[in-house]
């Protein structure tokens, strides 16, 4: 059971029809509103037929179903702290080396201590590196309740463009 993305029904069964180009999941009625053909339809048929052979290879791989280690979004319950920049230079600092000489231990280039110091955020790798080579801890646990957000109450169903569309209104009058 889904919801329909184009008329917002929650909780009913839908299927993936192709609408000028582009796929979405209908419910019954719209599709017969639309006047929706699976048989017919060649783009839902080729795209049900790569599906199959895409979820039947990935089925052991990165799947995307929120296992931890394999999904980005759930990947070691850890987040980048705000402040990295200035963790990075106050331990540099207090080791009483320049940048050109934090890059030489690390094995990069200058540059990327300066973006990183600057506020610019570099992959996970050189994330680490910093980490192991000034003993500093760039990265902090985040508890369930941060990760989960929600708007409305649990029960409720989700947001659809009409809903914010109502809420801004509510707040500009």
């Amino acid at each position: 059971m889904g919801s329909c993305e184009l008329c917002g029904a929650v909780s009913v069964s839908t299927k993936r029809m192709s609408v000028h180009g582009t796929f979405v999941e209908g419910c019954n009625k719209c599709q017969q509103k639309m006047g929706y053909n699976p048989d017919t339809d060649k783009a839902a048929q080729n795209v049900a037929r790569v599906n199959r052979k895409t979820s039947a290879a990935t089925s052991g791989g990165y799947g995307g179903l929120g296992t931890a280690g394999k999904d980005i979004m759930v990947r070691d319950g850890k987040e980048l702290v705000d402040e990295f920049p200035s963790l990075v230079r106050e331990a540099r600092e207090n080791r009483g080396w320049d940048q050109r000489t934090l890059a030489l231990k690390m094995k990069e280039r200058i540059n990327i201590v300066q973006r990183t110091e600057g506020g610019k955020r570099p992959g996970d790798m050189v994330l680490k590196k910093f980490e192991k080579i000034l003993k500093i801890s760039l990265f902090r646990d985040i508890s369930n309740q941060e990760v989960e957000r929600t708007v409305g109450n649990k029960e409720s169903r989700s947001l659809n463009l009409g809903d914010l569309i109502k809420m801004a209104r509510k707040e500009g009058e």
